[in-house]
């Protein structure tokens, strides 16, 4: 297309977009609901596709598609791992909500495969080399606007927000294979009902006002979790994954491999590990072990890593912009990558993206999660912009550099971020603490007293009825809290 090698791996036009897409998803997703939201996500992304495999070498139809795909890609990333977090019972969110990330690793290898495949058999002066790789975006988004058309429900959570109890109860039935009729789905109906109903009120000592909803991001209970959230979404970034993955050939290339087949396989072997990872983290160990331990192994595992890398690159004097001769030295840190993209996918790819999708109230669920995306995206875009310039100016201090981040990060996730694993989305208030004050302690309380008598069956109308004892244990749980 006659791009500089700058030009082709530049990725600011899809981070851009991804930082839009990801904040504008938030009217969308809360007012027309999950599938809604999926199926304009996957429109927008295929039209950003097909402008950039049918661009003919025009540059500003290029940009404008990986812009338009950007946009498409960050309503995604808030989207789904929200919505399979709604559909999930707790023991075993942690791993279907990582099915997300499970997919987004393995699109990537197929894309490093595919690009490796087309560079082998189709020469490089034919158009088809490029349009063949760009074109294959369309397939998956194709497949998403259809399955979200016509086979995903919408999220019970959603349903019962719109005053919709008996769809939401059928919707549950069907994705957990009961009657609606079943006790577990009776007990998840109450629980979801009673905590939109509590986070519904409005609270005297928090009037209302024009910014409504953005202030009570910032309540007590709710800010300790956006402040992890956006935390979570910043550290993924700075363990360096985007500026290593973008610069992956280059890095090859300096260290010792030479040959456009030989940094593409590499490349290629570097997104098998790393997909490898992710599926056994995400499938065997994210709801035995917890979210805690396994993001404090994968910031000890990349870490050391990259220390080896910058310690490599410094000591030896490697020129990141030109080949070096192959040694052993080199032939660990090259190790060393992959050991980094193996801990990296552990843990930070993927359980970052459950511990987001889970943490926060349903009623301010979509705006949270838009923004701790959107964090995600602006902390890649600028890792995306600088690593360039890192790489040439600090040669191996750009290794250190994010070293010392995720050591710093390992330690914050240790002192800070508490364990959700089998708990109920609804159960986390009693984990970060509950932002709707008396009203919300006197709702758990209420919970617990119901559940240990096997009441509170739910009406179309979200009512949580109780007889005698019930009525009498309410009346002596508020009058407890008034004193």
């Amino acid at each position: 297309m006659g791009l500089s090698r700058a030009a082709e791996d530049r990725p600011t036009p899809s981070e851009i977009g991804g930082l839009i897409g990801s904040v504008s998803t938030f009217p969308c997703m809360k007012y027309w609901g999950r599938k809604v939201a999926l199926m304009c996500a996957a429109v927008v992304y295929t039209f950003g596709a097909a402008l950039q495999a049918f661009c003919y070498g025009r540059l500003g139809m290029m940009y404008a598609g990986r812009l338009i795909t950007g946009l498409g890609t960050g309503s995604v990333t808030v989207i789904v791992p929200l919505y399979i977090a709604e559909l999930s019972p707790p023991a075993i969110r942690g791993s279907l909500v990582g099915i997300y990330e499970i997919n987004n690793q393995l699109s990537s290898l197929l894309g490093y495969w595919c690009n490796y495949i087309v560079n082998e058999y189709i020469p490089p002066t034919e158009t088809r080399q490029w349009q063949i790789s760009l074109a294959v975006q369309i397939i998956p988004s194709t497949l998403l606007f259809f399955a979200a058309l016509f086979i995903l429900p919408e999220s019970p959570r959603f349903l019962v927000m719109k005053g919709k109890a008996l769809e939401a109860r059928k919707v549950l039935a069907f994705v957990r294979h009961l009657s609606v009729e079943h006790e577990y789905i009776n007990t998840e109906m109450d629980e979801i009902q009673e905590a939109i109903q509590r986070q519904s009120k409005p609270l005297t000592s928090h009037p209302p006002s024009k910014l409504g909803i953005f202030r009570e991001l910032w309540w007590k209970g709710n800010r300790n979790r956006m402040f992890i959230g956006l935390g979570l979404m910043a550290g993924q970034n700075l363990t360096g994954i985007n500026g290593v993955n973008f610069y992956t050939p280059t890095i090859f290339k300096s260290i010792g491999f030479s040959g456009t087949k030989v940094v593409l396989l590499a490349s290629g072997m570097y997104a098998v590990v790393k997909s490898i990872a992710t599926i056994f983290s995400l499938v065997l160990f994210i709801d035995r072990a917890g979210r805690r331990k396994l993001l404090i192994t994968s910031s000890v595992g990349t870490s050391l890593a990259l220390w080896y890398i910058g310690g490599f690159v410094t000591a030896r004097h490697v020129d990141l912009t030109r080949p070096q001769e192959k040694s052993v030295a080199g032939w660990v840190a090259i190790v060393c990558i992959y050991i980094y993209a193996a801990f990296f996918s552990f843990a930070w790819n993927g359980v970052v993206w459950v511990y987001c999708s889970e943490i926060f109230p349903t009623r301010i669920k979509e705006l949270a999660v838009c923004l701790a995306t959107a964090c995600q995206w602006l902390f890649q875009f600028a890792v995306a912009r600088a690593s360039p310039y890192m790489l040439s100016a600090l040669k191996g201090g750009f290794f250190f550099f994010f070293a010392a981040c995720i050591t710093i990060m390992g330690v914050l996730v240790w002192w800070l971020v508490p364990e959700t694993k089998g708990r109920s989305l609804e159960g986390m208030d009693d984990i970060f603490g509950t932002p709707y004050g008396a009203v919300d302690r006197v709702g758990l309380e209420l919970k617990s007293f119901r559940r240990e008598r096997g009441l509170g069956k739910d009406g179309e109308e979200g009512d949580v009825k109780g007889k005698g004892g019930v009525r009498a244990g309410e009346e002596q749980i508020v009058k407890a809290e008034e004193v």
